[in-house]
This record gives C-alpha cells, sequence and structure tokens, in this order.
C-alpha cells in the first residue's frame, strides 16, 4: 500500500501560532476590562434604589449603607448593606436584593416617627414610645408635628423621653388617624400646662389639660373626618369638656 505523507505549506506554522495569539489575545483583553470593570470608581455600574421610604431620606439611606457615589454593584455586598440598616433604630426592617441585570433594590420598612421635639443638640425625632430614632442638627423636612413649648437638654439615639409633660401629647398623637395626624403640624405645651394643637390649615385643637387624651383623639378623629368635606373654615375646637364646640372663622 502506497503511504502518502501530507506536507506543510510554508507559512501554515505561521498562521496557527498567529490565530492562538489572536484568541489569547482577545481573552487577556477581556480579562483586564473585566477587572477594570469591577474595579472601576470612576464611573456608574449599575445602579441602587430604595422603595418604601416615607420618613427617611433616600440620600441618607445610601449614606446610612455606605453606597459610593459613583455607585458599582459588582463591588456591593447586599448582606452588608443589609446589616448596616438594621443597625439604624428608624428601620424595622430590610430586604436586599439583586434585579437583572444591574440594579440592587432596597426595600425599607421604617418605624413611624410620631414627632419631633427640640434638644441641645437640635431636634429629636422619637416614636409613640418615646425613642428617640434621630437626632438632626437643623430639619430638611417635616413630616411629623413638631411639639414646641418644652426642650429636651439631653438625650441620644435609642434613649427614652422621660419627660412627663410630652408623655400624654405622644398618647394623643398615637391614637390619631393617619389622615388625621398629616393635618397636624405643631403640637404647643403652654407654660400653664395646657395642650394646643395647629393643623396645617392654621386652625387650633384646644386640648387643654393633660388628661382624657384617648377620648380626645377620638373625638378629633370624628370631628376632622366629618368636616373633611366641608368648605368652612375652622378658627378652632374646643375639646376640654365631652361636648366638643366647634368655631368657625367669619
Amino acid at each position: 500500500m502506497q503511504k502518502f505523507t501530507q506536507m506543510r505549506r510554508p507559512g501554515q506554522d505561521n498562521q496557527t501560532i498567529g490565530y492562538v495569539f489572536s484568541v489569547l489575545l482577545i481573552i487577556l483583553i477581556i480579562l483586564i476590562a473585566g477587572f477594570v470593570l469591577v474595579n472601576s470608581t470612576y464611573f456608574n455600574v449599575g445602579k441602587v434604589t430604595v422603595d418604601g421610604n416615607k420618613y427617611m431620606l433616600t440620600e441618607e439611606i445610601y449614606r446610612i449603607a455606605e453606597i459610593p457615589d459613583p455607585v458599582n454593584i459588582l463591588k456591593l455586598n447586599t448582606g452588608d448593606i443589609q446589616e448596616r440598616l438594621k443597625r439604624d433604630l428608624r428601620v424595622a426592617d430590610v430586604d436586599v436584593t439583586r434585579k437583572f441585570p444591574g440594579t440592587i433594590v432596597i426595600s425599607i420598612k421604617e418605624r413611624q416617627p410620631l414627632a419631633y421635639v427640640a434638644s441641645g443638640y437640635g431636634f429629636v425625632e422619637i416614636d409613640d414610645k418615646g425613642v428617640i430614632l434621630a437626632a438632626y442638627k437643623s430639619l430638611k423636612q417635616i413630616n411629623v408635628p413638631m411639639i414646641t413649648g418644652i426642650r429636651l437638654e439631653s438625650g441620644y439615639i435609642g434613649d427614652h423621653v422621660e419627660n412627663q409633660q410630652i408623655k400624654p401629647v405622644l398618647e394623643y398623637l398615637s391614637q390619631l388617624e393617619g389622615p388625621i395626624l398629616n393635618q397636624i403640624s405643631e403640637v404647643n405645651i403652654q407654660a400653664s400646662g395646657t395642650i394646643v394643637c395647629y393643623t396645617v390649615k392654621s386652625s387650633q385643637l384646644k386640648l387643654g389639660k393633660a388628661d382624657r387624651m384617648a377620648d380626645k383623639a377620638r373625638l378629633t378623629n370624628e370631628i376632622l373626618r366629618e368636616l373633611a368635606d366641608n368648605s368652612a373654615r375652622i378658627d378652632y375646637i374646643d375639646l376640654n369638656y365631652a361636648s366638643p364646640f366647634i368655631k368657625f372663622k367669619s
């Protein structure tokens, strides 16, 4: 049997080497590009979104979660983000997930603040139990009523406010329905100890002495609910007595 020996054409070896080199070069370029992308701090890679927050500013959530600017989601650990946010007293629960193709979603469930009170530092935000959820040098936005006429000299995040004048105010506010609470802008504790609330429409709610607060909250809910569609402007509502008195503006 006749045997044939396959002869390589001149330059064929060089073509094979060139092809392999090109493939390796492309792979190297891809690896370098991937490394640069993962470690980039100069441009955005993906995005981080926040939902469920009503009281906390999105920018504040980014700060607490240590989300850099520009953001690179390839370098972010969702577990670390979740743990950082859970340490904040204003956060009741948080879930951090990755959403294809390039988004991290932070879903926040907040503890509901009930009021702001002036303090030696600036202002503190407290819940219905009197727990200080946050402290601010100044307020960028006001989402809940401001308690005025009193000032806390000290107080740290996590502390309980033990002031006896504030407790009945918190009892009253905590029993207001959501839409009614949103109408209250200020609760003033006067020097005499009597309490007056002011609404966003400049009406007064005269609560009087710090007693029957649950009953006064119930009456406030009923009256403001019934008058919601009334075009008449309220001057004040006197809740000192079991039968409230309503005075309309002329």
